[in-house]
C-alpha cells in the first residue's frame, strides 16, 4: 500500500472533512477548498485557502459558504465549484461547478428509498474567473438569478458533472457530462454520457453524440465519467455504473475516434487479457504523469460483485493499456483497503489528487468516511503519496 498521513484531522464528532486541492496557476499556487459532511452529498461549512509557493506556507480561510449554499423563498440552491484545472499552454484556469436546484424545497430534500429525487442538475464552466457557461445540449436559456427556478431552465441541459478536465497539445479541452432525458422522462437514474469540447480559436462548446446504457447493464444509467486522451488521439471515457440482477457491477467505456464529436456504443471496461473485474459505483479518476508519460487510473476494484456502492475498496492505482483501452492487470498497486477491524462500511472513494509540479509525484487526499464503526461520518483526510517509477 502506498504511505499515508493524517493530513486534516476529524473536525467534530461523527463529522467528516474534505479537501479539493488544486493549481490555480501555471507556477506554484495551489488552492484547497475544504467543506465537512455529516449526511450523503450534502456538504456544509465551505471554505478556501491558498499557498503562492506550494503548499509551504498558506493564507487565512476565507469563508465562501454563503456562495455555495443558499436557502431562498422558492427553494433551495447548491452552486459548487471543483478544483481547478489549469491549461498551461494557453494559460486558461477552468473551474467546472455543478448547480443543483430544489424547486419549492429545503435544500439537501433527497428520496434515498425511491431515488426519485426532487431536484435537478447544471452543469457550468468559469474561465479565467470570467462569467459561467452553461453546458448545452439543447435549446433552453441559461440561469438566471433573478429567476432561478425558471420552469425552462430548470428542465432543459439537465447534467451532472464528470471529474476532471483534459487538454490536447493544440489547447482543446474536453469534459465529460452525464445528460438526462427532458420532461415527464426525466430519471436521476437514467443518464447518457455526452462529451463537452472547447473550441481553442472560437473559445464555444459542443456536445458530442450521447450514448446510454441498456438498464440489464447498469441500473443507475452512467455516472461520473471521466475522460483520457490517448497517445494515439483517441478519447476513452469511463463511466460508474451500477449492478442489475444480470449483471454484476462494472465500470462502462466510451471511445470517440473522430476528435470527440461522436462517442461510440457502451462497452465493458475490462483487463489489458480480456478477463473481467468488479467495481462498486464508485467515483474514478484518470491522470498521465509528467515523469514518464504513462496513463493512471485510480479507481475501486473489488473482488467480489459488489452491491450498489459497496464495498468501496480496496482503492487502486494501475496503468493504463492505450492500444487495448483496458487496465493492465499485472500493473495494480493498491493504494490503500479496509484495515483490521474497521467495518465493511468504510468508503475509500472521496478522494482529490494533484500532481507536484516540482516533485512530480502524485499526492491523495482521501476522507475515509465509515473507517470509526461508532460514528460513520467522523473521518479525517488521509494524504497518500505515489512516486512515479
Amino acid at each position: 500500500m502506498l504511505p499515508r498521513e493524517l493530513y486534516i484531522p476529524p473536525p467534530g464528532p461523527n463529522i467528516s472533512q474534505r479537501c479539493a486541492v488544486s493549481y490555480v496557476d501555471g507556477a506554484l499556487t495551489r488552492e484547497e477548498i475544504w467543506s465537512t459532511e455529516n449526511e450523503s452529498d450534502a456538504p456544509r461549512c465551505h471554505k478556501r485557502r491558498v499557498s503562492p509557493d506550494n503548499g509551504r506556507t498558506w493564507s487565512a480561510f476565507e469563508d465562501i459558504e454563503s456562495s455555495v449554499n443558499r436557502q431562498l423563498p422558492g427553494g433551495g440552491i447548491v452552486t459548487g465549484l471543483g478544483g481547478g484545472e489549469y491549461d498551461r499552454g494557453l494559460g486558461i484556469l477552468y473551474q467546472v461547478g455543478l448547480r443543483r436546484m430544489w424547486p419549492g424545497l429545503p435544500l439537501y430534500t433527497y428520496n434515498w428509498k425511491d431515488m426519485e429525487h426532487p431536484f435537478n442538475d447544471h452543469t457550468f464552466v468559469i474561465e479565467n474567473g470570467g462569467s459561467e457557461k452553461l453546458f448545452r445540449y439543447e435549446d433552453g436559456p441559461d440561469f438566471n438569478p433573478e429567476n432561478p427556478f425558471d420552469p425552462a431552465y430548470c428542465d432543459s441541459n439537465r447534467s451532472y458533472p464528470g471529474v476532471h478536465v483534459e487538454f490536447a497539445a493544440d489547447g482543446t479541452a474536453y469534459y465529460p457530462i452525464v445528460c438526462y432525458k427532458r420532461g415527464k422522462d426525466y430519471s436521476f437514474n437514467l443518464g447518457g454520457v455526452r462529451l463537452m469540447k472547447r473550441d481553442p480559436r472560437s473559445g464555444g462548446w459542443n456536445a458530442s453524440s450521447v450514448q446510454f446504457i441498456s438498464p440489464q447493464w447498469s441500473s443507475r444509467g452512467l455516472l461520473e465519467p471521466d475522460v483520457a486522451m490517448l497517445k494515439d488521439g483517441a478519447l476513452l471515457v469511463v463511466c460508474r455504473g451500477s449492478d442489475t440482477p444480470k449483471t454484476p457491477g462494472r465500470k462502462w467505456m466510451c471511445i470517440s475516434t473522430d476528435g470527440g464529436r461522436r462517442l461510440n456504443p457502451v462497452e465493458e471496461f475490462r483487463y489489458d487479457d480480456g478477463s473481467r473485474f468488479y467495481s462498486p459505483s464508485s467515483i474514478h479518476r484518470f491522470f498521465r504523469s509528467s515523469k514518464n508519460g504513462v496513463l493512471y487510473w485510480l479507481a475501486n476494484i473489488c473482488e467480489e460483485p459488489p452491491q450498489g456502492n459497496s464495498p468501496r475498496y480496496p482503492l487502486y492505482l494501475a496503468e493504463i493499456d492505450e492500444d487495448r483501452c483496458a487496465v493492465r492487470k499485472d500493473s495494480l498497486i493498491m493504494v490503500d483497503t479496509r484495515r483490521e477491524g474497521e467495518p465493511e462500511a468504510v468508503q475509500l472513494s472521496n478522494w482529490s489528487q494533484i500532481e507536484d509540479r516540482e516533485t512530480l509525484n502524485v499526492e491523495i487526499y482521501l476522507s475515509r468516511i465509515g473507517e470509526n464503526a461508532e460514528r460513520f461520518w467522523e473521518s479525517g483526510v488521509h494524504k497518500y503519496t505515489f512516486t512515479p517509477p
